[in-house]
């Protein structure tokens, strides 16, 4: 299984986000952070707001921060969240135009594998894949 890209970076904003220990940050500091496009931060940022994963407070003294405890935000959440597509293979998608569908046998065991990748995902929360403030140049007080 591969996650899109899109799924990559909102993991990385959420590392961000729980290595910022409380701090509010903007895109432009995950943007400095990871050099990725400005475009594509906002969007993912913007993903993560709706799913509530972070909040977003406009003005002067505005930013990003975590919703709730690193803790309370599993990986396999943000995964679910991110991910338009869990389809492993042709019959576990819309328009199935495989011959043999109704009589497969692969599709239970791929059906379970993508439960057990799902599953492992969820032991992990955000805290857990955090990293210290000083490996993003954060301050520590």
């Amino acid at each position: 299984m591969r996650l899109n890209d899109t799924t990559d970076v909102a993991l990385r904003v959420m590392i961000y986000a729980a290595s910022a220990n409380g701090r509010r940050f903007t895109i432009d500091q995950i943007v400095g952070a990871y050099g990725l496009p400005r475009s594509t931060v906002m969007k993912v940022v913007n993903a993560l707001t709706q799913g509530r994963f972070l909040t977003a407070q406009r003005g002067r003294a505005g930013g990003l921060d975590l919703s709730r405890a690193a803790g309370e935000n599993s990986v396999g959440a943000i995964v679910r969240h991110m991910e338009t597509d869990f389809g492993l293979v042709e019959c576990m998608r819309s328009g199935d135009g495989c011959a043999i569908t109704r009589c497969c046998r692969l599709i239970s065991p791929l059906v379970e594998a993508r439960g057990a990748f799902l599953a492992v995902l969820d032991k992990y929360s955000v805290a857990d894949i955090a990293l210290a403030p000083a490996d993003f140049g954060l301050s520590v007080s």
